[in-house]
């Protein structure tokens, strides 16, 4: 930067200042008195290696912020965010440096501060921009340090409290709260990259002004009272590659930094949680690492909606050293699911505490506890399913509700597992590193067998880090700028002048094509040369909210099988945009026009990047052409028609974090969304009746490898379509899957020869209405479709439809089993492998018990003549049913009855020792079938039998 130019932009900041200073008592903090200084796009290359490329409209060392530590740069900055906020969006970059900020900072909607940042390292000093952070102390309900509005990011710094003292540690507001007051609309704020060097409290959603959407990324540091909390959204957030403990502070090389292991660190394990997650609507927690806190996980109540409780998709948590790894103060009925998780150093593994009533699955979970690996408090009607894990120390408690575990290893003392007076246990295949011991005090039937049962186990999934996906060349062209002169008016078309700046990119070799905020009218369609990036302001994780680079799109009206409007060239990319179709107005519904696909992949190696879409007929095409590597992040929005379809025999392709809700078009009028004109401007409700009768969203054909990544919708007549493509299918692994609303959630027609399991899925229908499924099989599906923990809830006709192929449900849980039955089959094969249903009229049509194979599972059997289900094992009854004598001795095995089951009925209806479990409704007539069905077919009751077996030697024993 010149020495002129610099001096300029001081000059013009001046005057700004001081008009500020003048008006100061009467102004606030988003108030301008004077002209916004004109932006001067940069393409940034940071100091420290970073995923991806970035454009700044301002550097506040060019407006006087001194970065010396000393100097108050509150000022500075927050006009210069004031400023992008009235341009439409962009980001603010803030070199390396040290910045006090005595004051509090808003980032309006759309903006973006970021820095230089560099990964910290346990030990080593920070680097990078820091922000230093003064107001507040002593009062923890002050203003924060940042406050982010909708669409708003924090990235690439750290913050640093530096009159936080170790030895005498005080409250401070949190550094970053997602949720302006009195601002309508909460959606979509990130924090990524960010060090909280010794913040008291790190990331808060906001409890006054609720949203959706909260996205928290590589987050590190030594929070000192709680790192992250999540409350009062209603729609998904993601929680991602966080990793907080005392060393980060220690090892800080900043001033006042403690010593390792000193009384700071005593405070943290006495008084700090790592995560509090309360009202979240299904939100991800992936690849968490929490060390050294009082609780690493809490599961709490909502503060802000009363009565809300957490649940969601939780993989590869690793909580080291707390006295609790996961405290359970609620559990949703829907299910919360823990995936991959190990707890080590702890007093206490994982507590269910007083109260509680929902489903707990612990799949793949390592506990080693110097008290309780796991306890549940007596009052407590939870039901903790544990499957595929190892108990290396600690005692299993187990005071209420109902415990099952299965093909886990108990590495603990004698006895290994104790069941209380008001638990009952289902314990199968199982094994002991000493003899089997389990102390079994339940006044209630229960179920305990060591033997050995073949089971499949849960897929490896990879850790999921930020793609680095850049350009050929950095070098920028501003498409507003001559000699290209693109309108940015949405009245001018814009075609020709941005294809002109793809075009010289591409020739120079590649770069990035910027479209400063503004809507862009494109009456003509564009391609993008390979090495090349077509990038908007609003590079963060959000949906449209009117914000940023509005790409609007007009070609294509009524020709479906039309070139797409954006073509992406082998190795090309798009990032940060916006697309709109401003003819798609909502008064034409149901007779919206078709258009062709929005996005079209050409080749191989592309990427789509935080690009949200609103009012598109069909969105992103990957199927016309093969696309290796393929690569989509946070791609979010609103179509009708076709969301996502990938195939065309693609390899190694990923799709990450898919965000599409009709609510971004169905309220699009309302300011919080961008105030829209083609929205609906009174009832809203064709917007979600089209959706729910015509939109596929995910569809994947002939794929090989493809991995999808916490991917969520709302509103579909078909949530995922699995297909065939001349005669192969997809293949590939998914984890947080997230299909809500639908009225088909989960469609199988084909599948390719090495299987696409689905981990920590979330499956729902609604509706009600005849043909509402959560997973449907066709005829001429011949595979097997797998899911490794998964919570199927809402409202459907039948749960599941199975006409071909196996469905396979390992440790799933549905609340709701289906308005008429549980599974119509046809011709299909239905596994509940260690799985929770609920009550229902049926489990499957009486025709088709031989294609029903139950194991380890907790569900009635209504409908179900055991003799003729293909396998009927070990499994449990909603019912809680008394057992008539108390077990002889303390370690047991359930004796199996001819049909095969060890499951024992009770003797008369209207037994009252027998309960529901779970505030379950139905119990009473679900109580009366299951006697009923006893009688008719004869079964044979029998008491747990007073008989100890060694443990089953496990084969990777020493």
């Amino acid at each position: 930067m010149s020495a002129q130019r610099r001096a300029l932009a001081q000059a013009s900041l001046a005057l700004i200042l001081a008009a500020v200073v003048v008006l100061g008592a009467l102004s606030s903090p988003g108030t301008a008195f004077a002209e916004d200084p004109q932006p001067n796009w940069e393409l940034i290359e940071p100091k420290y290696p970073s995923a991806d490329t970035f454009v700044a409209a301002y550097d506040v060392t060019e407006y006087g912020a001194k970065g010396d530590g000393a100097a108050d740069a509150t000022p500075v900055f927050q006009q210069l965010l004031d400023s992008l906020g009235r341009l439409g969006g962009g980001t603010l970059f803030v070199p390396e440096g040290k910045y006090a900020i005595r004051g509090n900072l808003y980032v309006p909607k759309g903006v973006s501060l970021r820095g230089e940042w560099k990964k910290p390292v346990k030990g080593e000093p920070i680097q990078g921009t820091i922000l230093m952070a003064y107001a507040g102390r002593g009062d923890e309900e002050a203003p924060p340090l940042l406050t982010l509005e909708s669409s708003s990011t924090v990235r690439d710094v750290a913050i640093w409290y530096p009159e936080q003292t170790p030895d005498n540690i005080v409250p401070y507001p949190p550094a970053i709260v997602f949720g302006k007051p009195n601002v309508f609309g909460n959606e979509f704020n990130n924090a990524k990259n960010v060090t909280l060097v010794n913040a008291y409290s790190g990331i808060v959603f906001s409890r006054v002004n609720g949203g959706t959407g909260p996205v928290v990324s590589d987050v590190y540091g030594t929070p000192l009272s709680r790192g992250v909390e999540i409350d009062h959204i209603v729609d998904v957030g993601r929680i991602e590659r966080i990793d907080f403990s005392p060393a980060y502070w220690a090892g800080s090389g900043l001033e006042l930094s403690p010593a390792p292991g000193s009384a700071y660190a005593d405070w943290i394990r006495e008084r700090g949680t790592g995560i509090v997650m309360r009202r979240n609507d299904w939100s991800y927690t992936s690849f968490v690492t929490i060390e050294g806190y009082n609780i690493g996980f809490h599961a709490a109540p909502s503060i802000a909606s009363p009565g809300a409780i957490p649940n969601g998709h939780n993989y590869g948590l690793n909580l080291i050293g707390c006295r609790t790894g996961i405290f359970f103060e609620g559990v949703s009925g829907e299910g919360i699911m823990f995936t991959r998780v190990r707890i080590t150093g702890a007093e206490n593994g994982i507590t269910v505490g007083p109260g509680t009533a929902g489903a707990i699955q612990a799949y793949g979970v390592e506990i080693d506890a110097a008290k309780d690996a796991i306890s549940v408090d007596p009052t407590s009607k939870t039901r903790l399913l544990l499957r595929e894990s190892i108990v290396k120390s600690g005692k299993v408690a187990i005071g209420g509700g109902t415990f099952s575990a299965s093909d886990s290893d108990f590495d603990n003392a004698a006895p290994q597992i104790a069941v209380g007076e008001e638990a009952r246990s289902l314990l199968t295949a199982n094994r002991f590193k000493e003899e089997a011991g389990i102390d079994n005090r339940s006044k209630y039937i229960s179920v305990i067998d060591h033997e050995p049962l073949a089971a499949e186990k849960l897929p490896a999934f990879p850790e999921i880090a930020a793609e680095i996906r850049l350009p050929a060349r950095m070098a920028l062209y501003v498409a507003t700028d001559a000699p290209f002169g693109a309108a940015n008016d949405g009245q001018t078309d814009a075609t020709a002048a941005i294809q002109a700046a793809l075009d010289r990119a591409g020739a120079d070799g590649g770069g990035v094509v910027f479209l400063p905020p503004g809507k862009y009218k494109a009456l003509g369609r564009l391609v993008v040369p390979s090495g090349v990036e077509l990038k908007g302001a609003v590079d963060s994780h959000t949906v449209p909210t009117g914000k940023g680079s509005v790409l609007e799109t007009y070609a294509g009206r009524g020709e479906p099988d039309g070139e797409p409007f954006l073509k992406l060239v082998s190795g090309s990319g798009v990032r940060g945009i916006t697309f709109n179709y401003p003819e798609q107005t909502a008064d034409q519904l149901p007779n919206i026009a078709a258009y062709p696909y929005l996005i079209q992949a050409a080749g191989s190696g592309v990427y789509i990047v935080n690009v949200a879409m609103r009012a598109a007929y069909n969105g992103i095409d990957l199927f016309t052409h093969r696309t290796d590597g393929h690569y989509l992040d946070f791609v979010t929005g609103h179509v009708f028609r076709s969301g996502v379809k990938v195939g065309g025999g693609a390899q190694g392709g990923k799709i990450y974090n898919l965000q599409f809700n009709p609510i971004n078009y169905a309220a699009g009028r309302e300011s919080k969304f961008g105030g829209w004109p083609n929205s609906p401007a009174g009832d809203n409700k064709a917007v979600y009746d089209y959706g729910y009768e015509n939109l596929d969203f995910l569809t994947l054909g002939h794929v090989e490898g493809e991995l999808l990544y916490n991917n969520f919708h709302y509103g579909s007549a078909r949530g995922v379509v699995l297909i065939g493509e001349n005669g192969q299918g997809p293949s590939g692994l998914s984890l947080g899957l997230g299909v809500d609303g639908a009225q088909k959630a989960m469609v199988f027609e084909g599948i390719g020869k090495n299987g696409l399991p689905f981990i920590n899925s979330q499956i729902v229908s609604i509706g009600g209405g005849e043909k509402t499924r959560y997973v449907e099989t066709s005829a001429s599906f011949a595979g097997e479709a797998v899911f490794y923990s998964a919570d199927f809830w809402g409202n459907p006709a039948y749960a599941l439809e199975l006409a071909g192929g196996t469905l396979a449900l390992r440790l799933a849980h549905a609340g709701n089993a289906g308005q008429k039955g549980f599974s119509l089959l046809r011709g299909g094969t239905l596994l509940l492998d260690q799985a929770s249903i609920g009550s229902t009229r049926a489990l499957v049509n009486a025709d088709r018990a031989p294609s029903l194979f139950a194991r380890a599972s907790i569900t009635d059997m209504g409908g179900v003549n055991l003799r003729q289900a293909g396998e009927w094992k070990h499994n449990l009854g909603n019912i809680v049913i008394a057992a008539p004598s108390k077990p002889a001795e303390a370690s047991a095995s359930a004796s199996p009855s001819p049909s095969g089951t060890s499951e024992v009925a009770p003797a008369a209806s209207g037994d009252p020792a027998a309960r529901e479990e779970g505030g379950n409704a139905g119990g009473a007539w679900i109580a009366a079938i299951v006697v009923a069905t006893a009688a008719a077919i004869g079964v044979i009751l029998y008491l747990t039998r007073a008989k100890k077996r060694k443990a089953a030697s496990r084969s990777d024993s020493d």
